[in-house]
């Protein structure tokens, strides 16, 4: 072997071993940035911990809710198995995880009957106006049936002058009279 030849094997046996050493180096300087800047600073109190689950209160009906949202994944977008997570109060049933029209609230389709009642009558524009339509109509009724009771008791009067089988019959017209607006 030449000298020359000596030389080169010297140059890439330095050259590999610099380029080692910078390598390390580099390796080093990475360590250190990774634990300085993912360690918390000397001297820091951590607090406790917020999960999300926390925000909804521990009661039995919010036990499946709390319990999906403790498990679910805290960072990242992305909802796990397609399960929304919704953090909210439902305003019929009281618990948490839906809202009032979603179809997860077990009184979707019951509801409070008087809610629902109140809220057919005045979310119905018709409401207001087939009331009072009835109302007028029952008066009129009424009315009818004032003036037919005060007919027969004139005719009653005018006919107390006959025998008395003629007022056993207009006391049985007043009865089926009576009947009559009772059964209206």
């Amino acid at each position: 072997m030449s000298s020359r030849e000596r030389h080169k094997a010297s140059r890439k046996s330095n050259s590999k071993s610099k380029r080692k050493k910078r390598d390390e180096e580099r390796v080093e300087v990475l360590k250190h940035y990774d634990t300085f800047y993912n360690q918390a600073p000397p001297g820091l109190v951590k607090e406790e911990e917020e999960h999300p689950e926390d925000c909804i209160p521990d009661l039995p009906e919010n036990k499946d809710a709390r319990e999906f949202l403790s498990k679910a994944p805290s960072k990242g977008l992305w909802m796990p198995l397609g399960k929304e997570v919704k953090v909210m109060k439902c305003w019929r049933c009281k618990t948490y995880g839906h809202r009032t029209g979603d179809r997860e609230c077990p009184l979707f389709v019951t509801g409070n009957a008087e809610i629902e009642k109140f809220r057919f009558i005045h979310e119905d524009p018709m409401h207001n106006f087939l009331t009072e339509k009835r109302k007028a109509e029952k008066l009129e009724r009424v009315q009818q049936l004032q003036a037919l009771l005060q007919s027969s008791d004139s005719s009653s009067s005018s006919d107390s002058s006959s025998d008395s089988t003629s007022s056993s019959s207009s006391d049985e017209r007043k009865k089926h009279k009576r009947r009559k607006k009772h059964k209206h």
